[in-house]
């Protein structure tokens, strides 16, 4: 339950701390005193999106917190998954909203994200506005109702995994397909560019080698007169050498000293030789015939047709050779992986039958019992002839299961049953919405419900019969409602007044509790506006009642 609200510098709210209560605690107050934004502040603390425009004027931020107590095993467990400390199930939320447009959001002093800020406001509190009356004839609204039910969650859960592998093998198979379709579209054309790769025979930097050779070529002659002119100054440097060592060796056998200077030449003339063998192999290699040349200009004008036709290189071409080889091997391959494909969603489909049944069953037990629980509420409201049906049909499998729900009415008798949004009107869709949150919310562990003016539309009996329910809501709840109502203010264990008023040449709203002669007027101006004697009388006596 919500036990504190603390606000400062929120719209015409400079500083606010306040307790609150269990059981029903109602907040009534003039049009424009300031209950709009009292619920403001409370949404944004259960997750809503901030504006900077709500940070109170001359200010540079709003701060908002709340101080909830909970057992809600599921809100628990959800905190200690994100890493931040249940504290025992006092759970604290602050907010910071700042000029800058920067949101600060925190749970027990962990900073958390907008979604889990969401996610936590859901757990905590229920809240109901005129809004959500009409949000009530959305079938997606209607059907999260029914989901509500911790047992139908589970089972929807179950549902949704078995579903979402349905549909990845699904996606698997189509891409399969394709591509099993695609390479027998075009199996022709590659098994022709295939074989024209292969029958190339390439190899990686092949025509840069030719392109190499043949510019060698076209220089040949000059080179091999040049080489030419260099063998033979080796060649007659050799012979010299020869002689010099010859008589270097006769000339050591009488000086030892010698010995140094005859190996020192010995060397240079060995090196010498090889240097000449080497040359002389050289200039063989520069020795082109008229074929050999042709062959070379062909293969290159091969290579670069290849190379223009295959990605720009020869390296590209190989990479693609090579993918067409694989794609035509794949083949066989692809058609068995599509059979086992196959037979894996044929398993799954049974499967997502399967839990789509237990759905079906789930729901439709808790939508029997519902519609029999939210009929018998709409009779309490004044609504003696309606009969409410929660309508579970059979369709085809989807994200949430194999069903359409429906929430159908019949307000008056000897009227046909009908979808909410063509039956329903606006004071009868509040008691609609009364009677949904009763039946739901006394099988849930919701402990905070706020209702926002929800009783809109409704006026004498029947405004006593949805102060009655929710009196009645309120021995399992926390329930705080926003009202005009004199009937569910008078049935309230606090009351709440919001006023407004000017301090120091500015509008200032505030809040506090009433009680005695003061909620006796107040609830007297609700009946009449004033607070002439009948009006006093009547509101004494609805407090007594």
């Amino acid at each position: 339950m919500l036990e504190r609200l603390k606000i400062s510098n929120f719209v015409l709210i400079p500083e606010l701390e306040i307790d609150l209560e269990s059981g029903m605690t109602v907040i009534t107050g003039e049009t424009g005193s300031g209950k709009s934004i009292l619920l403001g502040a409370i949404s944004l603390i259960l997750g809503a999106k901030a504006d900077r425009e709500e940070i109170r004027a001359g200010e540079d931020k709003a701060e908002l917190e709340a101080v909830f107590f909970t057992k809600r095993k599921s809100l628990i467990d959800y905190l200690d998954e994100k890493g931040i400390d249940p504290d025992g199930g006092h759970i604290i939320i602050r907010r910071q909203i700042r000029s800058s447009g920067r949101s600060l959001y925190s749970v027990n002093g962990s900073s958390i994200t907008l979604s889990e800020g969401q996610e936590i406001g859901r757990m905590l509190v229920d809240l109901t506005s005129q809004n959500s009356s009409m949000f009530l004839k959305k079938r997606e609204m209607q059907r999260s109702l029914l989901d509500s039910a911790e047992d139908i969650a589970r089972i929807l859960s179950r549902y949704q995994q078995s579903y979402s592998e349905l549909l990845e093998l699904k996606r698997k198979r189509e891409e399969a397909e394709e591509k099993i379709r695609k390479v027998e579209e075009d199996r022709a054309f590659i098994e022709y560019s295939l074989e024209e790769l292969e029958k190339a025979e390439l190899k990686a930097g092949e025509d840069d080698e030719i392109k190499e050779k043949l510019k060698i070529a076209s220089e040949s002659e000059y080179l091999v007169e040049n080489l030419g002119s260099v063998r033979d100054a080796l060649d007659s440097s050799s012979r010299t050498l020869s002689q010099a060592l010859m008589a270097l060796g006769k000339a050591r056998n009488k000086d030892a000293s010698l010995d140094e200077y005859y190996t020192r030449l010995e060397s240079a003339s060995i090196e010498t030789d090889d240097l000449l063998e080497t040359i002389a192999s050289k200039i063989s290699t520069y020795s082109f015939d008229e074929y050999e040349m042709e062959e070379m200009n062909s293969r290159l004008a091969l290579l670069q047709r290849i190379r223009k036709k295959y990605g720009g290189s020869i390296e590209s071409a190989i990479q693609k050779r090579d993918e067409m080889k694989s794609l035509l091997l794949s083949g066989d391959e692809d058609l068995a992986a599509l059979d086992k494909l196959s037979d894996e969603i044929a398993k799954k489909e049974r499967e997502v039958i399967l839990n789509s049944d237990d759905l079906h069953s789930a729901r439709l037990k808790r939508a029997q019992k519902l519609s029999a629980s939210i009929t018998e509420t709409l009779r309490r409201l004044s609504m003696e002839s309606a009969r409410f049906v929660i309508d579970v049909a059979k369709t085809e499998p989807g994200p949430y299961g194999a069903d359409v729900v429906s929430f159908l009415i019949e307000a008056n008798k000897g009227e046909k049953m009908s979808d909410l949004e063509s039956a329903a009107s606006g004071g009868e869709l509040s008691r609609i919405m009364l009677a949904v949150k009763s039946s739901f919310f006394l099988s849930d562990d919701t402990e905070t419900l706020i209702f926002d003016e929800v009783d809109t539309g409704i006026s004498g009996h029947a405004a006593s019969n949805v102060a009655a329910v929710m009196k009645e809501l309120s021995s399992k709840s926390q329930i705080i409602a926003i009202t005009h109502l004199a009937q569910i203010a008078s049935k309230a264990d606090s009351h709440l007044l919001v006023s407004k008023s000017l301090k120091k040449g500015r509008t200032v709203s505030s809040l506090r509790y009433i009680e005695g002669d003061e909620k006796v007027r107040e609830i007297a101006r609700l009946l009449s506006g004033d607070e002439s004697e009948i009006s006093l009388e009547h509101a004494k006596t609805l407090i007594g009642s």
